[in-house]
């Protein structure tokens, strides 16, 4: 079976995790409210649109990475095996694959008298931003000096027929865009809009030592090199089986008023942003448009299984009782949860801390728990906190460090950083005093078989 986004469609349906609605949904705040009313808090099944109101047979598809269960069918992997599996993927590398003949993602091609309003059934996902957005669009484009491809997931704001407004704030198609901007010349971008989930991830991606691109990335977690076909109207390739392509140029010297839109932080942020004009658009028969809704839990599954991967493996290089590391729903990856052995030192959990909070600019509070909590629930997360955590001795604040961008509490671009040391010190969580509830592994089994069985 092809590795392409409707692949991953009939990959959900079969593992009931994927909803389909016939009803008419308009894409003016309707669609965040059929997103948020499946998702819940803990994060529902994906839901497919095919009837979008003013858009007859175009579709729209989100909430497809919101809860690790699908994030893992993604990756081809178990749920418990998630940051392996991205790992794996990470350093496998892939090539890219050149697509012999004609791409599915060129089925229908419009080169003459674009519209974007017409042609994508971008929500306006609320009350107050701008106008529709796209907010799963990869972003494509050369180094100018190296030729080398890499993406990026950045906002797109549709400002006309043929305009679209970027916010263009990270590397490293922000470096690229500079430097052509200092030759006066434009970038070409293309912008690829449903892919399957694992190229997604890909483009989320920071670029990290040892990775050959985000192209090379994407092959590797997918489990096959990307397929690449040459762009209609630019001198580049672009994903063959993506659902649409919109084929443009990032315009020198260009900045227009962005936003304001609902940001993944749960407030509206606007910015001065570069203009990408759009000369050609492709696309797949009935093509399906993807979305991650802004402050949703599918933002936090995609950040914490690359981020959290990343920031373990550097964790752990030093400190080898470093167990695994996660963030916490909500949070942006702004607030961390890390999991050490019992054995790791009260001293030795303070370096830890110093060292995460430095190691990670997004990252403003870490809270450090023992091995008996699980720490992909916040709950006990939480309960750790409230029961093995005294603010007078186990309380670490870093004032003065770089902020993140979007952060609307950051004074001056600095913030304060926070360590919560809520191990069981000095005992340790598996003494008299602070051994938690259990259940025998086998009554748990059971109860687990009985309940599969009535579904």
């Amino acid at each position: 079976m092809e590795v392409d986004l409707r692949s991953f469609l009939h990959t959900l349906k079969e593992n009931k995790e994927l909803i389909e609605l016939e009803d008419e949904v308009s894409p003016r705040y309707e669609v965040t409210s059929i997103f948020k009313e499946v998702l819940g808090e803990q994060g529902g099944p994906a839901v497919l649109l095919n009837n979008v109101s003013g858009y007859p047979g175009r579709k729209l598809a989100g909430n497809l990475l919101a809860s690790r269960e699908k994030m893992a069918l993604a990756l081809g992997c178990q749920v418990e095996d998630l940051r392996d599996a991205y790992l794996k993927g990470r350093f496998a590398s892939l090539e890219p694959v050149q697509v012999q003949g004609s791409a599915p993602a060129q089925e229908e091609t419009v080169a003459e008298e674009i519209d974007l309003l017409s042609l994508l059934p971008a929500p306006i996902f609320h009350q107050g931003d701008a106008g529709p957005y796209l907010t799963a669009g990869v972003l494509l484009a050369k180094d100018p000096d190296t030729g080398v491809m890499n993406s990026g997931i950045h906002r797109l704001q549709l400002k006309g027929k043929t305009r679209l407004g970027v916010f263009l704030a990270t590397p490293p198609l922000s470096n690229y865009f500079k430097r052509s901007e200092e030759e006066g010349k434009p970038l070409q971008v293309a912008v690829a809009l449903g892919l399957h989930p694992a190229e997604l991830l890909a483009a989320a991606v920071s670029l990290k030592e040892g990775m050959k691109s985000k192209i090379h990335l994407a092959g590797g977690l997918a489990g096959r090199g990307m397929p690449l076909t040459p762009a209609s109207s630019l001198d580049m390739m672009v994903p063959a089986t993506a659902e649409i392509i919109l084929e443009g140029q990032l315009l020198p010297d260009i900045r227009e008023a962005e936003g304001p839109f609902g940001e993944s932080t749960g407030y509206y942020f606007e910015a001065e942003s570069p203009i990408l004009e759009i000369q050609a658009v492709t696309f797949r028969k009935d093509p399906i448009l993807t979305v991650i809704p802004p402050w949703g839990i599918e933002t936090d599954i995609i950040l914490a299984v690359f981020s959290g991967a990343e920031l373990w493996k550097e964790l752990h290089r030093v400190i080898p009782e470093v167990r695994d590391v996660t963030f916490l729903p909500g949070s942006l990856t702004f607030q961390g949860v890390i999991q050490v052995s019992e054995s790791l030192s009260r001293e030795k959990i303070r370096q830890l801390i110093y060292l995460a909070l430095n190691l990670d600019r997004r990252l403003k509070h870490v809270i450090v728990v023992d091995d008996d909590v699980d720490i992909h629930s916040s709950r006990e997360v939480l309960w750790a906190l409230g029961t093995r955590f005294q603010g007078s001795t186990d309380l670490i604040c870093l004032p003065g460090l770089e902020g993140y961008v979007i952060d609307p509490s950051t004074q001056e671009g600095e913030t304060a950083k926070l360590g919560f040391d809520a191990t069981a010190r000095p005992e340790g969580p598996y003494s008299k005093r602070y051994r938690s509830l259990s259940l025998p592994r086998e009554s748990i089994l059971k109860a687990k078989n009985i309940l599969e069985q009535r579904r």
